[in-house]
């Protein structure tokens, strides 16, 4: 009886480390998912989400706010109803395609139980979190832990408030192939600090997003998402726009 169960233990194990070579080979494996979940329906989820689908992306937006989520339903966004750390998310949050998550709801202490939930899920360095000015504002002995919290959206500073208080004026995503005779330097030049940088696509249409942590070295080829806050633009000729994005996107008087 203990050989049998050790041979079972023993191919297992074997199984275990040779099933996904085998799969690779046999172009069974499903590819990375480039998905996002993103946790709020508020309007810079909905504007984010938006740029993000128009990109290709599949985009899933979480909120137990009825009115946020049938704004996003009419902008043609996924959405499921509900808080995404509950035990009704575990069960029925679909999450096939996904492989990201963006907390950018107005409710610090769900974002951060959302990152840490997650980052089983997608992996450490797959969870990301929005600012809020609650947060900024917090001493020490409120503030949550830096081994609990998740890489900042957008950089150092940049709060949910102060994105939403941009797209209310107009401001909007828009997104702009980098070439050899205009780079991320040209570009800089052409919005004169008037843009708050968002992601970068590279040539595979491979997501990088800026945080506090890390900024993408962007290069020729590739397509810079920002926020751009409209008819600022310094330069006499507007930067190149990427195919298949509407200027501006997402952006409504608000």
């Amino acid at each position: 009886m203990s050989y049998t169960f050790l041979v079972i233990i023993v191919t297992v194990v074997v199984q275990s480390f040779t099933a996904r070579s085998v799969a690779r080979l046999l172009g069974l494996t499903e590819a990375e998912p480039k998905g996002i979940l993103i946790v709020g329906a508020n309007k810079v989820a909905r504007t984010i989400g938006k740029a993000l689908l128009q990109r290709g992306f599949r985009v899933k937006l979480t909120d137990t706010t009825w009115s946020e989520l049938q704004a996003a339903r009419m902008e043609g966004l996924d959405t499921y109803y509900g808080e995404p750390v509950s035990a009704h998310a575990d069960r029925n949050l679909e999450l096939e395609g996904i492989g990201r998550l963006f907390a950018m709801s107005r409710r610090p202490a769900l974002n951060t139980l959302a990152t840490i939930t997650y980052r089983g899920e997608f992996g450490r360095n797959r969870v990301f979190t929005l600012l809020t000015s609650l947060e900024k504002d917090l001493t020490d002995k409120r503030r949550v832990a830096d081994n609990y919290r998740a890489p900042r959206l957008f950089g150092e500073g940049i709060t949910q408030q102060k994105l939403a208080s941009l797209i209310a004026k107009g401001a909007g995503v828009k997104a702009t192939l980098l070439t050899e005779n205009f780079d991320l330097v040209d570009y800089q030049e052409v919005w004169d600090g008037s843009h708050i940088p968002l992601f970068a696509l590279d040539k595979d249409d491979n997501l990088r997003a800026f945080t506090d942590s890390c900024q993408p070295e962007v290069k020729p080829g590739w397509t810079l998402l920002s926020l751009v806050s409209p008819g600022e633009a310094t330069a006499s000729s507007a930067p190149q726009e990427a195919s298949g994005q509407v200027p501006n996107a997402g952006a409504e008087a608000s």
